[in-house]
């Protein structure tokens, strides 16, 4: 695909060079043409002089033009001119200078963070995958290989790799140092008070759902002898306390709330350095991981893959083409989704490219050595050319105006 577009920019590139190249050879033959005419006519048409000035002045301009491009690329007419084929003879300087200018401007870390910030490389593959043929075009290409993969794998070892796989990402994933990272971002980031809240609204919904249950948990520790009325003040006024006791918690500046923020900055330090802490983690995923149950739930699980991917690339296909609906959908609406997936991959990006601007200037300066100079030319001329022949077109023109300015001051002195 990449290819094919590549194909179809340059012969784009080409139509629009020879274009111009027609617009500026042209041109200089008609004003090639209008120069024999005057000098033909020049004796019995006197009228002609300002028009044989502009034309000479204009072939001039626009022969010293044709030269000056021509010069860059190649040598004019195949004659060994001195400072001609300028291109060709440089081929080696101008591939250190390009390697040079990628590593130093275009992977610097300001200025490729910046390039990465403006191009909005989330949003724009949200906005793909919300185009109606993208989705499925994935999806299919996706669905139809994924099948002939797995049967190649086979269950066995497919249920044995998706167990292993999941079990080594709980073993890296889960160490005392990257708990601590995680709940140091929640508790820096404010999050802890969402937690909260969120827990105090259940706990107050708990308490409305279930006031039958605790008065009838109140009625049974009083004593038999009080009336019924007093155990119904009584349990009502327990609810009342706990309700109120949870609604003062939505305050941020309560003391509980402050001492669970103690507890957590506590729990951050301890997972992060407490050698306690990481063995107890350890000690955690051990029994989990060596459960039986688990095992067999992770075998379930790579069963179950097994069974979707080799069931038929439709239904495989839908499930990816939901997937992709999803993300597309959450890229378009939700801007810290995007902001947060822009910055992981500014940040990726940088932590690759950056370390190895140099390696790469290297490659790049050893890539364009190893085109051939005719591609190099082919290559620059097209991306160039099209604007250098409007140079042309313009030496001739203001060739052509500033000699009829000289005609012009010429016979204002001369009478």
């Amino acid at each position: 695909m990449l290819s094919f577009l590549e194909d179809k920019d340059n012969r784009t590139q080409q139509a629009g060079l020879t274009r111009m190249r027609t617009y500026a050879t042209t041109l200089l033959a008609f004003v090639t043409a209008i120069f024999a005419f005057a000098v033909w006519g020049l004796e019995t048409w006197p009228w002609l002089a300002p028009v044989k000035a502009f034309a000479e002045a204009a072939l001039v301009g626009g022969v010293a033009d044709w030269f000056a491009v021509t010069a860059l690329f190649r040598r004019p007419f195949g004659l060994p001119i001195p400072h001609t084929a300028v291109i060709p003879r440089n081929h080696g300087r101008i591939a250190a200078a390009i390697g040079r200018f990628v590593a130093d401007n275009l992977l610097a870390s300001q200025a490729l963070a910046q390039c990465l910030e403006e191009l909005d490389t989330a949003g724009r593959l949200g906005r793909w995958l919300g185009q109606p043929d993208t989705r499925p075009m994935i999806a299919a290409r996706i669905a139809g290989s994924l099948p002939p993969i797995v049967y190649t794998i086979g269950e066995e070892r497919w249920r044995d790799a998706i167990g292993g796989g999941l079990r080594k990402v709980v073993d890296t994933a889960i160490t005392g140092p990257r708990m601590a990272h995680i709940l140091s971002y929640i508790v820096g980031r404010g999050y802890h008070h969402a937690i909260m809240d969120y827990l105090v609204t259940e706990a107050r919904s708990f308490v409305a759902q279930n006031r039958p249950f605790i008065h009838k948990k109140v009625a049974k520790e009083c004593p038999e002898w009080l009336p019924l009325w007093v155990e119904t003040q009584i349990a009502q006024g327990v609810s009342h306390g706990i309700d109120g006791s949870l609604a003062e918690l939505t305050s941020h500046d309560h003391p509980w709330r402050r001492k669970f923020e103690m507890f957590l900055h506590e729990t951050i330090d301890g997972m992060a350095h407490a050698p306690f802490f990481a063995q107890r983690i350890e000690d955690v995923k051990r029994q989990v991981l060596g459960d039986p149950a688990v095992d067999d739930y992770l075998q379930q699980i790579g069963a179950s893959a097994y069974a979707h991917l080799m069931g038929g690339a439709e239904t495989v296909e839908t499930v990816i083409e939901g997937a992709l609906r999803e993300i597309s959908r959450r890229l378009e609406h939700d801007p810290a989704m995007r902001a947060s997936l822009n910055r992981w991959l500014r940040d990726a990006a940088e932590a690759l490219l950056v370390p190895r601007r140099e390696l790469i200037g290297s490659l790049i300066t050893d890539l364009v050595m190893r085109w051939r100079t005719a591609v190099l030319i082919e290559k620059l001329e097209n991306h160039v050319g099209k604007d250098l022949q409007y140079i042309r077109i313009n030496g001739t023109v203001v060739g052509g105006l500033v000699g009829l300015v000289i005609y012009a001051v010429t016979s204002l002195v001369r009478h």
